[in-house]
């Protein structure tokens, strides 16, 4: 690898876009007088404390590659109003600044797009312009209504919006401040928020929290659902060009990922590749996550993985020869990263265990049940949801992020089903989806599923999650009346995961009907998002008989 030795950069340099506004960015360029391509970050966080562990500009430069970060519009030292989830917007402003860097003295005309969270997200929609000198994307952790809606089964993923909005809004009250429209009231609202948001929660409707009301606040309720989990059109994104993805499996938004791989996958686009470590959704990304350590090496810096991007980027904008392995994944629990030629991986097989009944408490097995009639159920009551507790949510308010154990509380409000101790390991990889045969007594519920590894002291790790908000049984363009005590047979997708179950643990199956604040919490009425007031309790049943069987299916290892 050859090593710049040194380099310079430019502070607050301001990139014209098409409508006049001007956008700061900071140029880091090698000192070579020869061309060299470029890497450009754009973010929402300001650029100039811009440092993830995936790739940082410092690492670009050398690498012989130039890096730009930039602010986006309205953010820190860029002009515009911020308009949060714009992507129209940011695939405007991201193809101007791609064709700028362009057109420099110091580029070789071949521009490529790295960056976390929204960050990644924006590469997306800066791929939907289809700029003439966008050679490769590497987005991480992006996020995509499309996926992102299966992931939490139609309902609205409350903390994430919220948390998220609050953080952002920081720059905007300074920004409002500094032009001299101060909002005294709505500072300390947010200030309150950032620390703990769990207060707006409580509010009814929803969509008349107090953030909404502060007087020129940036986006409204409706607004924020729609932009973060409404399916879209993303038909228009270009499969063809080389693109890194890169995802977490505790991340909210790992679906994108790996769904967005197979479908260049499938059109033949042999130049996407992915990447899937064991991490929530963060700029670092440490070897401990939750409540485990997966060792050494399933860190981003000792596994890394900013080489694995800089090569990518020496394929497609320098044209070197370098060898790319087309799928890299960490299989958690077993300490190591494995390769494959796709996904899920080609030596993978699926298998279906049923939810049963042994001795009075519910089983997992892999023979289904030959009773006639056979179910269960538990009461679900909006005003005592069940809590979240780890998995894939974003822990920028007060949720635990990961592999968190699963409390033993809240009994009444969910089943259980438990397989027998494990001889032997189990790989499980690839995909996860529960066939569920149910009822409930409301005109509309969620069901939510966790697949959970119970270890030898009881520990219950949550390994994946999906949900379904009852509506959305038969798509999610559009919303299906449920008749109440109608029995019906759902899907609920539980995502993508590579994880080892360890000799004498236990598979477990949770089914219960909130996670909240993850999710808002279902009123049980089919009230439009947010809008609702009262609430009504609802006995959820989930049946388990030969003819009505309910089953999770997932991917193992040979």
């Amino acid at each position: 690898m050859n090593i710049t030795a040194s380099y310079t950069v430019t502070r607050n340099v301001l990139l014209p876009m098409r409508d006049g506004i001007r956008l700061s960015a900071d140029l880091w360029l090698p000192d070579t007088r020869e061309p060299v391509p470029a890497i450009l970050f754009r973010t929402p966080y300001d650029r100039s404390a811009y440092n993830p562990d995936v790739l940082r500009p410092q690492q670009c430069v050398e690498a012989g590659f130039a890096a730009v970060v930039q602010d986006m519009r309205g953010r820190f030292g860029s002009e515009g109003e911020w308009q949060p989830l714009n992507w129209a917007q940011e695939g405007a402003d991201s193809y101007d600044t791609i064709e700028w860097i362009a057109a420099q003295s110091w580029c070789s005309a071949s521009v490529g797009m790295s960056g976390l969270s929204y960050c990644g997200t924006t590469q997306l929609a800066a791929s939907l312009t289809r700029p003439p000198h966008l050679k490769a994307i590497a987005p991480t952790m992006a996020s995509c209504p499309e996926f992102d809606r299966i992931e939490a089964g139609g309902a609205l993923r409350l903390d994430l919006g919220i948390s998220w909005l609050v953080v952002t809004a920081i720059d905007w009250l300074l920004r409002r401040r500094a032009a001299g429209h101060a909002l005294p009231e709505a500072e300390a609202l947010i200030l309150r928020a950032v620390q703990d948001p769990r207060f707006l929660y409580e509010v009814r409707p929803l969509r008349e929290m107090p953030l909404f009301s502060i007087a020129g606040f940036p986006i409204s309720f409706d607004e924020l659902y729609t932009k973060l989990s409404v399916p879209t059109d993303v038909s228009g994104i270009d499969l063809d060009i080389p693109t890194l993805h890169i995802g977490g499996w505790y991340d909210f938004s790992h679906s994108t990922a790996v769904n967005l791989f197979m479908r260049q996958a499938a059109a033949a686009n042999s130049h996407s590749h992915l990447v899937m470590g064991p991490w929530t959704h963060s700029s670092q990304l440490p070897q401990i996550q939750g409540q485990v350590n997966f060792g050494a090496m399933a860190s981003g810096a000792a596994s890394r993985l900013h080489e694995v991007v800089l090569n990518f980027f020496r394929r497609h904008l320098k044209q070197d020869t370098v060898q790319l392995p087309r799928v890299r994944y960490f299989l958690m629990n077993s300490g190591g990263w494995r390769e494959d030629s796709e996904w899920p991986p080609k030596a993978s097989t699926v298998r279906r265990m049923y939810l049963g009944m042994e001795s009075g408490v519910g089983a997992l097995t892999d023979s289904m049940t030959d009773e006639d009639r056979a179910s269960d159920d538990y009461r679900y009551d909006p005003r005592d949801p069940t809590p979240t507790v780890g998995g894939r949510n974003l822990g920028l308010g007060r949720l635990s992020m990961g592999p968190v154990a699963q409390p033993l509380g809240h009994l009444s409000d969910m089943l259980r089903y438990t397989s027998p101790t494990l001889s032997d390991t189990l790989d499980i990889a690839g995909s996860v989806t529960a066939t569920l045969w149910i009822s409930s007594s409301a005109v509309d519920t969620d069901f939510i599923v966790k697949l959970i590894d119970v270890d030898v002291n009881e520990i219950a790790l949550p390994v994946c999650e999906g949900a379904l908000r009852l509506r959305y049984r038969s798509g999610f363009d559009h919303e299906a009346p449920y008749e109440p005590g109608a029995v019906e047979s759902i899907e609920i997708s539980l995502g993508h995961v590579a994880w080892r179950v360890l000799q004498g643990h236990r598979l477990r199956v949770q089914i219960q009907s909130a996670n909240f604040p993850h999710l808002d919490a279902n009123s049980n009425l089919a009230d439009r998002l947010g809008a609702g007031v009262a609430v009504a309790t609802a006995t959820n049943k989930v049946f388990r008989d030969r003819t009505r069987a309910s089953f999770i299916e997932f991917g193992v290892l040979g």
